[in-house]
């Protein structure tokens, strides 16, 4: 044993050459010492493994693969990171069209399915007419069945003449923005098509009975309500048609945006539209302060001012409208729905819902469902510019249930605040959910407070939220109730730029559960993490969850119960916990950094700065591994748990570093932990070490994880 620490000892302290490839590779020194390689790492089921969950639906592509290497998590989470900082980049929202394009397709579509590899959503030119906008109008009527004039006795009806109404209507506007609207109409019209095709097996019944339902985020984590409705449109839904209608959508309004917000001052301040489709309405607005009833709307159009909009803004209101899209294009708006019945802001349910506002600092205010929801359908609130606020209850700032809610926020210091399920919630169904913000300094808040927001957690006494938010994939674990089990999908929150504060109670910031993987990173700023319980890089239940801070000098705070934390996990998770640069402090009570439990992988990787640690005094973490005795011997019921293997790592890379031990209010250095040293838990000399099961500690004085420098650029 001494001969092994020595050896790991020397290769922790050598002084490192200039070139990082010939650091020593702390992970591989790690994984010596325990007798594991790279390959040993996660999990690959078999069929023989009696009791373990298999079989359960609606798994996202990502998730065995990520299962079965873990680390391969911060491959896929910077592959989140990349998207919104190459595509919310304000030099290239000024100078391309594609961008909300670019970004529906790799946060959503991408990971909900294979068919698409984002070359581009084939809009359609306006119609080639003498008035192309009232041609784009009777398209929508054609396409439903009707007319928007009629004939008898040989000749035009007058008695009923909508076109001529609305040809006066239209009169003010310029022409060039008349044939930018109308090539926005013909493509929501292409989007239409596309979106009944998605839904054309779905009976009717069964779309009216999913679409009324809004208790998901109370009712699924364990299962204790069975909707055999939603399994039924699973089963029928055309999803690659949804995908489709929404990014022909996205694109669309993009296109739309760049051409009609330079003829927004030719259009009278006090225009305004409000004409009836049997698609739904079409309302436009000139600049002056207006109030919109956004209800049953195709297209909202607001060429400027200080609007209030309230109702189902930008999102599908009722089972018959199944495009709405709400463009505005500049000033401080209000949009407000408090109605709890109705979708709104950004939401699509069995359809697609865009709202777009392109500039403006503006309140968001809603309930369920709202600001980028997605249920067998899709929903994006996309905001352009400005310091917003964003406030919800349950399912809404990046949440999807069997579908894809994006909320995408490109620049400006805002703040987001709901109960939970959502900022970046991947929730049954193999939803995606994504809250994405590219610069500004930004807060977060998932309630901590069971008494104000609900979904009270016996991990915290009841006291705690779970809160399902901030980077968080879980799915239905039927396996205690009626054995309907649904994977969770991916949940991500994205910040590229800013000092941001991130607020929560339990089962946040990069958290999984029962087949979902959970996704929280954070690109550079002075940030803090505040959470309770189950949370950063954590997880239960058969899950991956990462958390990655690629720079600063960051707080991670636990508070309260204060454990399950950096780098935890509980019964084949994989917990990845990585923050790159920055010195860091860090606090917890329990089960936290690098600890596996019940056949886990968990991993705590501080790669860079003088840090400082602060944990219970005689608390196994610190890269440990719980022993249970059914690793050392199978039983005759079930025998995984024997099969697998499992390892907490813990690893600090550099710098001067504080390992603080906490009891009884007192706070001493910790004599196990500290620089330039290895640790074992279980330690080799216990009767438990072994049975493939290792948990091992290293500070380093140099060194690095080839894993996280692929993306860097010499």
């Amino acid at each position: 044993m001494m001969r092994i620490l020595a050896v790991v000892l020397i290769l922790i302290t050598m002084v490192a050459p200039v070139r990082g490839e010939d650091k020593p590779d702390l992970l591989q020194t790690a994984l010596d010492s325990i007798g594991l390689s790279r390959q040993d790492l996660g999990f690959t089921p078999k069929g023989y493994w009696g009791r373990f969950p298999a079989d359960i639906p609606y798994k996202i592509k990502s998730f065995d693969d990520l299962f079965a290497e873990p680390l391969k998590l911060y491959d896929y989470g910077k592959s989140f990171g990349g998207a919104v900082r190459r595509y919310c980049d304000p030099a290239r929202l000024d100078s391309t069209t594609d961008n909300l394009y670019h970004l529906l397709y790799f946060l959503g579509v991408e990971h909900k399915t294979g068919g698409f590899r984002s070359y581009g959503a084939n809009l359609v030119d306006p119609p080639q007419t003498a008035e192309p906008l009232l041609s784009a109008i009777d398209n929508l009527y054609l396409a439903a069945g009707k007319k928007i004039h009629y004939t008898t006795f040989n000749r035009k009806y007058e008695g009923y003449d909508l076109r001529a109404d609305l040809a006066r209507q239209l009169e003010p506007l310029p022409e060039e923005a008349k044939i930018a609207l109308a090539g926005l109409i013909e493509n929501l019209r292409e989007a239409i098509h596309w979106r009944d095709l998605g839904i054309r097996r779905i009976p009717l019944d069964t779309r009216l009975k999913v679409f009324r339902i809004r208790d998901l985020s109370e009712t699924q984590e364990d299962g204790t309500i069975y909707y055999p409705e939603i399994d039924d449109a699973a089963g029928e839904i055309d999803f690659e048609s949804i995908c489709y209608a929404a990014l022909k959508v996205a694109a669309a309004a993009e296109k739309a945006e760049k051409e009609l917000r330079t003829h927004a001052a030719k259009v009278p301040p006090d225009y305004h539209l409000d004409f009836p489709t049997p698609q739904g309405r079409i309302v436009i607005t000139g600049t002056d302060d207006n109030e919109i009833d956004a209800d049953d709307c195709l297209l909202i159009l607001d060429f400027g001012g200080d609007d209030l909009y309230t109702g189902s803004a930008g999102a599908t209101s009722s089972i018959d409208l199944g495009i709405s899209l709400l463009l505005d294009l500049g000033g401080n708006d209000r949009y407000i729905s408090d109605n709890g019945n109705s979708p709104s802001l950004g939401t699509g349910i069995l359809g697609v819902g865009l709202l777009y506002d392109a500039a403006g600092s503006d309140r968001y205010q809603g309930t369920l469902f709202s600001q980028g929801a997605g249920f067998l359908g899709i929903g994006v609130l996309f905001d352009k510019d400005g310091s917003d606020s964003y406030r919800a209850q349950n399912s809404a700032q990046g949440v999807g249930y069997f579908g894809i809610g994006l909320a995408i926020d490109c620049a400006g210091n805002d703040n987001y605040y709901l109960f939970g399920d959502g900022q970046g919630c991947g929730s049954v169904g193999g939803g995606i959910g994504c809250l994405a913000d590219y610069s500004g300094n930004d807060i977060y808040t998932a309630e901590p407070s069971a008494a104000i927001g609900g979904h009270a957690d016996y991990h915290s006494e009841h006291k705690i939220a779970g809160n399902y938010a901030q980077g968080a994939g879980y799915g239905r674990r039927g396996d205690g109730s009626d054995g309907h089990s649904w994977a969770g999908g991916v949940g991500a929150i994205i910040d590229i730029h800013g000092d941001d504060q991130y607020i929560s109670g339990n089962w946040s910031l990069g958290v999984g559960y029962w087949f979902g993987t959970g996704i929280c990173y954070d690109g550079d700023g002075n940030d803090e993490y505040q959470s309770v319980y189950f949370t950063q890089a954590s997880g239960a239940h058969f899950c991956n969850a990462i958390l990655i801070d690629e720079d600063g000098d960051d707080k991670h705070i636990l508070t309260e119960t204060a454990g399950a934390a950096f780098g935890f996990g509980w019964d084949y998770t994989n917990a990845l916990f990585i923050d790159r640069r920055g010195n860091d402090e860090y606090e917890a009570k329990i089960i936290s950094y690098g600890l596996a439990q019940i056949r886990s992988f968990a991993f705590f990787f501080d790669m860079a700065g003088a840090d400082s640690y602060t944990y219970g005094q005689g608390q196994q973490g610190f890269g440990g591994a719980t022993f249970r005795t059914d690793f050392a011997r199978p039983t005759e019921l079930f025998n995984y748990t024997y099969y697998s293997k499992s390892a907490g790592i813990f690893i600090d890379a550099s710098g001067t570093d504080n390992y603080l031990l906490q009891a009884e209010g007192k706070i001493e250095p910790s004599n196990n932990q500290r620089d330039n040293a290895v640790w074992f838990s279980p330690d080799r000399a216990d009767s438990n070490f072994g049975y493939n099961n290792f948990g091992i500690g290293l500070d380093a004085a140099t060194g690095h994880i080839p894993e996280l420098e692929i993306f860097d650029i010499e």
